[in-house]
């Protein structure tokens, strides 16, 4: 996507009443065939999708992008890190997408959401280990779930 997130402007990292920016670019990605977007900031950092936190593996390593990078401080994002699943914070060049073995999404309303694909490159086995693992410690920190 042409767009990108300011990790600099004043109300980076905080939700807010206006998605308009989202609802354009979710938008746009639909008209083009593809669920969701991933978002690159000014820096070409990997940021967020338009409504979720996102996560990679990368070499096995289960990272996801920092707060700094004006991604929102998601309270899945933040249980999924809190978990006992090993995932880190980690600059991420948006570049990461095209070497990540697996991907996937934290929202309230998503849980944990596996990606399959991303711009037509298949992830293989959805989910895959680490997001298995990520789900289980996830669902561990929720009360009558785990």
């Amino acid at each position: 996507m042409p767009w990108r997130v300011n990790e600099r402007a004043p109300t980076a990292g905080m939700k807010t009443t206006s998605y308009a920016d989202n609802v354009v670019v979710l938008t746009a990605v639909r008209n083009a065939g593809a669920d969701e977007a991933l978002l690159a900031n000014t820096e070409d950092e990997l940021c967020e999708a338009t409504s979720a936190n996102v996560f990679v593996v990368v070499d096995d390593e289960l990272l996801t992008p920092p707060l700094t990078s004006g991604c929102l401080p998601g309270v899945t994002r933040a249980l999924v890190l809190a978990s006992e699943c090993g995932a880190e914070e980690a600059d991420l060049d948006y570049e990461v997408l095209g070497e990540a073995t697996e991907v996937f999404l934290t929202s309230s309303l998503r849980g944990i959401q596996p990606v399959r694909s991303i711009d037509g490159r298949d992830l293989g086995e959805v989910p895959g280990r680490r997001t298995a693992e990520a789900t289980e410690a996830y669902a561990a920190l929720l009360p009558g779930v785990g």
